[in-house]
């Protein structure tokens, strides 16, 4: 039978990163994250793959993804509250991308397969029965939900011409919006490829992607629609702001609204920019559709996070500046900048959280909450089994600076412990004195437990049963702890 559990081994990197000192080690079932997998035995044989979060107001999230909805505690755990073991898992196939707030306290989902699915739930996961399911047969590249609930699909079907898209309109009860374009389904055609909608506070529609022009030129596309779903002739050239020169960006595409009118963009590939031509590119647009060349005196410019530097999610903070998470090369990352695309060095290490690298997998960013000082990265990443790809969802949480660590925690990184998971004997070493030690399960119940320091700094645990523990290590006056397996 298969169990789900988390899993501590599959993040060991060849490439230890700074930022893993910011782990929050009091975070998941790993000492700062959870991987939600399947096991068959002792073999790994896939896990929840996330596609979408959305935190509810208590700090548990709601998670999408291929074939489940889910529900996790703000401590990164199963919420098993939630249909007793924290995930419903549908036999028909289903592919959740995406899930959002509808604005009455339930969510909109939406399948991105062919035949996709258009469904409001509850935080239980129940679905909302009345609801107009939306169901028609396309791929959808994006989905949107404007200030009065009325629901924006993104979507393309595939002809021997290339990528037919579309824009559809829905009421906030999942009834088509026949005020909107055609019927409620405005054609948008083959001449760009859109992978973002963005609805601002006046209801004004944008959609971001890429203009193939050749294999080598591919630019960067930003459309804008009055809310009836015309083209604003006054914004670029006839509605679309095209971007002139030749080079090879991705269709990804994020987009932000900034307080005077202009746009901020991210998307990732290669424009030379100095001598940084791959990474995260950012540029900034007027009101009016032109590129704003104040914006790095050019108005684009390329962060070298990763020469694959994918955005994924892009938030504003209270104080104005903008969190951005995406996928790098065999890994994930999240940074902090303002809308001048300046970094905020103090957050992470030079501005970036990067995770650590999985050398040979395929590792996707999927998001992040945001817990106060701190950020939960959601992804994905693959692994081999019965010959097949299969993926594994994961969750990790790190401060966004050294400075919101807890004493413990800033202490905790003068511990080591190893090997971990662990047969027999778990060791340690730390630079401070210590004066005991207690390990408890994840119940809370004290297993082992010693008033001195144990000689050789060697703890013998054969007689835990296999699973997690804490380990609380005495240090003066202070507690360093953080968790381990045991086999």
């Amino acid at each position: 039978m298969y169990k789900l559990l988390s899993f501590l081994g599959l993040f060991i990197s060849l490439h230890i990163f700074a930022q893993e000192n910011l782990l929050d080690t009091s975070y998941g079932q790993s000492g700062g994250y959870t991987d939600f997998a399947f096991y068959n035995g002792s073999q790994m044989s896939g896990g929840l793959q996330i596609h979408s979060t959305a935190k509810l107001p208590d700090g548990r999230v709601l998670a999408v993804g291929v074939n489940f909805i889910a529900r996790f505690t703000s401590n990164g755990l199963l919420d098993t509250t939630f249909n007793g073991t924290g995930y419903k898992l549908f036999s028909q196939s289903g592919n959740y991308l995406h899930i959002k707030p509808a604005g009455d306290g339930n969510y909109i989902i939406m399948d991105m397969g062919y035949g996709g699915k258009v469904q409001k739930i509850d935080i239980n996961g129940n679905f909302i029965s009345d609801f107009t399911i939306f169901n028609q047969s396309a791929s959808y590249a994006d989905i949107e939900i404007d200030q009065s609930g009325r629901i924006y699909l993104l979507k393309y079907t595939t002809t021997n011409a290339g990528s037919d898209y579309s824009l559809v309109r829905l009421l906030p009860n999942g009834v088509i919006d026949a005020t909107f374009g055609n019927s409620g389904i405005l054609a948008l055609g083959f001449t760009y490829r859109y992978r973002r909608v963005e609805v601002n506070s006046n209801n004004e529609i944008f959609m971001a992607g890429q203009k193939i022009v050749a294999v080598s030129d591919q630019r960067i596309v930003v459309t804008k629609l009055q809310s009836d779903g015309s083209f604003d002739t006054s914004f670029g050239t006839g509605g679309t702001f095209l971007y002139s020169f030749g080079q090879n960006v991705d269709s990804s595409a994020q987009l932000m609204f900034l307080d005077n009118g202009k746009i901020l963009g991210l998307t990732s590939g290669s424009i030379c920019n100095g001598n940084n031509c791959f990474g995260l590119i950012t540029y900034r647009l007027n009101a009016n559709g032109t590129l704003d060349t104040t914006f790095k005196n050019t108005g684009i410019s390329v962060i070298p996070v990763h020469s694959d530097s994918t955005p994924k999610k892009i938030v504003r903070l209270p104080d104005n500046t903008f969190m951005i998470s995406g996928t790098g090369w065999y890994n994930t990352y999240a940074l902090k900048m303002d809308e001048n695309g300046d970094l905020d060095n103090s957050f992470g290490l030079n501005g970036k959280i990067i995770t650590p690298q999985m050398l040979n997998k395929s590792v996707y960013n999927e998001g992040f909450e945001l817990y106060g000082n701190s950020i939960v990265l959601f992804g994905i990443y693959s692994i081999a089994y019965g010959g097949q790809t299969r993926y594994v969802g994961t969750a990790r949480k790190y401060f966004f600076n050294e400075s919101y660590l807890g004493a413990s925690e800033a202490t905790s990184r003068n511990l080591k412990i190893y090997p971990n998971p662990v047969k027999h004997f778990l060791y340690f070493t730390t630079n401070e004195k210590v004066t005991g030690y207690d390990i408890t399960d994840l119940n809370g119940r004290n297993i082992i437990h010693s008033k001195s320091k144990p000689s050789d700094n060697r703890i013998n645990v054969e007689v835990l049963l296999s699973g997690f523990y804490i380990i609380n290590i005495m240090v003066g006056q202070k507690i360093i702890t953080t968790k381990f397996i045991k086999q």
